[in-house]
């Protein structure tokens, strides 16, 4: 019975060692590090699909001072012309329609917004 209780004793004692040995290597040796990105410091690939993401989002909500204030972050210098662009590459490239579709109705909304509504610089 003595015997029973010390295997019982080692798998508690390699148990307890191997959280500690983990926590010491995850929060102190190799700590996960996350690295969070603006919208204006993405890729050109990663900047098309946030404004495409945009558009459909605008498509769902239908809320136009939400989605300035969204494309206002990726700081483009126009961002009607950026997203009519992107809608003629994306038709040249084969993609969706409805996606360019998107874009486009998103680039003339913003086109015929009045001033009050256009985003601040």
């Amino acid at each position: 019975m003595d015997n029973n209780n010390q295997s019982h004793l080692y798998l508690i004692t390699g148990l307890i060692f191997g959280i500690a040995l983990g926590l010491l290597i995850s929060l102190v040796i190799a700590p996960a590090v996350h690295q969070v990105a603006l919208p204006e410091e993405l890729s050109a690939p990663s900047k098309a699909e946030y404004r495409l993401n945009i558009a459909r989002a605008f498509q769902a909500s239908q809320n136009l001072e939400r989605a300035q204030s969204r494309l206002a972050l990726l700081k483009d210098p126009d961002s009607t012309a950026a997203l009519i662009a992107q809608a003629q590459e994306l038709l040249a490239s084969g993609g969706s329609e409805d996606e360019a579709r998107a874009l486009v109705s998103l680039a003339s909304l913003l086109e015929s917004a009045p001033p009050a509504l256009t985003p601040q610089p």
